[in-house]
């Protein structure tokens, strides 16, 4: 069980191509309609003040260069937390507004100071777009990286897939119900919720991978059992120690969000071989292995 699932994880990692180039894409329109959003929002900021300011103009390509280099010079160090403070702290809004200070200082004084805050805040607000673009990049690269590995470690039918769906949901449900009534008796059960959900979830696993991908040979008791259930658990933890290896060796490089775009995916891809661990492993046990996930081991 430990080395199939070390094994299947390893070889899984050149695939990190396909969660790196979707969410890439899933960016480019989010890009696009930045861009034209903060163009428009400059055009209406000029329209507004014309009456006051005939001479105010701006230079939209001198903007956007600005508030790069000023991106540039923020300590990227800590990309989460700078992330968080141009998000969080208004970063933007007092950049376009020190710009357009510096630009127009004489006449921004007597410009209508409340549109151009709100100009600011509206283009703060337009950069909502790009969580958006990053999570639905995250869930389609997920499936789309899922896919692949799937049809690579362990393939099912279409009914098959719709019975592990079910079974996913009641099971979920049910183990979700529990926890949260354990916590709701007692707060410091938390520990022993964590430990149980482990078992619970190996145990389901492994059940759940029998029903899918067993054959007519294979007995319950020779699949479901202690050994493999902690072999199961052990292999989980191997999977969260590696990607933690990788993903710090990653921010060591000095592009930090270069770091965090090739971090993404071996996430991605750890978290699908969690779920691929007890499908991939039992499917092993069949007589007819080796007729589609040769290759795959192969290479």
């Amino acid at each position: 069980m430990i080395k199939f699932t070390l094994k299947s994880f390893i070889l899984s990692l050149k695939y990190f191509f396909i969660p790196l180039l979707i969410m890439a894409i899933a960016l480019v329109p989010a890009v696009i309609y930045f861009y034209f959003f903060v163009q428009s929002q400059m055009d209406e900021l000029t329209t507004s003040l014309s009456t006051e300011l005939n001479s105010l103009s701006y230079d939209l390509n001198g903007l956007i260069e600005y508030v790069f280099d000023e991106a540039k010079a923020l300590p990227w160090t800590t990309p989460f937390k700078t992330i968080k403070m141009m998000f969080d702290e208004g970063w933007l809004g007092e950049t376009i507004k020190t710009y357009l200070e510096n630009s127009n200082a004489s006449i921004y004084t007597a410009a209508m100071t409340g549109n151009v805050k709100e100009t600011a805040n509206n283009i703060s607000g337009g950069l909502g777009v790009f969580p958006i673009a990053i999570i639905a990049g995250l869930i389609v690269s997920y499936f789309v990286t899922a896919s692949v590995l799937r049809k690579k470690l362990c393939p099912r039918s279409f009914w098959k897939m719709l019975l592990n769906i079910v079974i996913d949901f009641i099971i979920t449900t049910t183990l979700v119900a529990f926890i949260t009534a354990l916590l709701g008796l007692w707060v410091h059960s938390v520990f022993i919720t964590t430990f149980l959900t482990a078992l619970l979830y190996g145990f389901i696993s492994i059940s759940e991978a029998y029903i899918i991908h067993r054959d007519e040979k294979m007995k319950y008791r020779d699949v479901v059992n202690a050994k493999t259930l902690f072999s199961l658990i052990f292999s989980y933890l191997l999977i969260l120690v590696i990607a933690v290896i990788i993903i710090v060796l990653l921010f060591l490089l000095p592009w930090k969000l270069l770091s965090l775009a090739l971090a993404l995916p071996v996430i991605i891809i750890a978290f699908i071989n969690y779920n691929l661990a007890a499908e991939g492993y039992v499917r092993s046990k069949r007589k007819d292995y080796g007729k589609i996930e040769e290759h795959f081991f192969a290479s």
